[in-house]
């Protein structure tokens, strides 16, 4: 019996979608807009791990075009439960409950504290930078086997 050749393994084949992605001409997610859209701008935790002591949304409600401000804590009662792991690794896996937002500490660096919700992408960013969130570091575990050992 004769060996075939392949025309497709080790071919390269066209892309139609990359011209419009070359000349910047593609459109993303963050491309869409619609009448009446506002925008949304998470303010996050400077430190890996810190209780928050409170949060002052008054100047951030007060930024021209500025919607809603809300903290974790304002809302704590709005959440039927955590966010949910997508898959649990084992059985027996530790998966302490995760927030949208941090009600009362900061887990991680990078973890939303509070959320501005405006107009324009702009001014949501702006008036976040307006929030005041006072914090009160806490020792961050390094060290696998030493963070296992302190609990949630």
């Amino acid at each position: 019996m004769a060996k075939t050749e392949s025309r497709v393994i080790g071919t390269p084949v066209l892309r139609k979608e990359d011209p419009e992605l070359l000349t910047g001409q593609a459109k993303y997610t963050d491309d869409l807009t619609a009448h009446g859209m506002l925008w949304m701008h998470i303010v996050r935790s400077p430190y890996a791990h810190a209780k928050i002591g409170g949060v002052d949304l008054s100047r951030a409600l007060s930024m021209p075009g500025v919607v809603a401000a809300f903290s974790g804590q304002d809302l704590a009662e709005d959440w039927t439960g955590p966010l949910l792991m997508a898959w649990p690794v084992t059985e027996d896996i530790n998966n302490p409950p995760h927030w949208p937002l941090a009600k009362d500490k900061a887990r991680f660096q990078g973890d939303g504290v509070a959320v501005v919700v405006a107009e324009t992408r702009a001014q949501a960013a702006d008036a976040a930078e307006m929030v005041e969130v006072e914090y009160e570091p806490l020792p961050v575990a390094v060290d696998m086997e030493a963070a296992l050992e302190s609990g949630p």
